[in-house]
């Protein structure tokens, strides 16, 4: 129980102290990070767990509709953990960037209109990621509601259309998935040259 206390209280200053020592962009950018880790492991799970719930499913009634579910989350999935993939390497090298020393003399409005540039393209990635989540969230509660009616046949037709729509939903995501990409161009040769 103490070390949990000690931790807590590491936790809660931190910020401050890395703040003392680091600029504010770092910070802010180390927070967004933190915030990015904790959304995607439980959601992770989740879609881990609903994909093998609908494979099982799939295989115990022999209906195409558990399957398209099953492939329907593993796309969102997949694509989510690219979002955070991309946005945790993105962030590093934001970081890097914020650390070199010249930033650090750069009059407040320089700095202040380079970083909102810069942290919108974390965002506009997180972006993408949310829009997946709510898909999913969407999906889900149609799903729940198909299960109620207890008749396979009926959860089958029910969550066909909950199906339609989630495909509908993904594939809105994933048309602003380009202009996210294309804005962080650069950024992504890096991140293939550095591998």
């Amino acid at each position: 129980m103490k070390f949990f206390r000690v931790f807590y209280m590491f936790f809660l200053f931190f910020p401050l102290l890395i703040s003392a020592k680091e600029p504010l962009q770092v910070v802010i950018l180390h927070n967004d990070g933190y915030t990015l880790y904790q959304e995607f492991r439980p959601n992770d799970n989740t879609y881990k767990n609903t994909v093998r719930d609908m494979e099982v499913l799939a295989s115990r009634h022999k209906n195409k509709a558990f399957s398209q579910a099953a492939n329907l989350v593993k796309t969102i999935q997949n694509k989510c953990k690219k979002y955070y993939d991309i946005n945790t390497k993105l962030i590093e090298m934001l970081q890097k960037k914020w650390l070199k020393p010249h930033y650090a003399n750069m009059d407040d409005e320089w700095k202040e209109a380079t970083f909102s540039k810069d942290r919108k393209k974390v965002q506009d990635i997180h972006k993408l990621s949310l829009g997946m989540q709510q898909a999913y969230n969407d999906w889900n509660e149609a799903r729940n509601k198909a299960v109620e009616k207890k008749d396979i046949a009926e959860i089958a037709k029910d969550l066909e259309k909950a199906n339609i729509a989630l495909k509908a939903a993904v594939d809105a995501v994933l048309e602003g998935e380009k202009p996210a990409m294309d804005a962080i161009a650069k950024e992504l040769e890096i991140m293939k040259m550095s591998k």
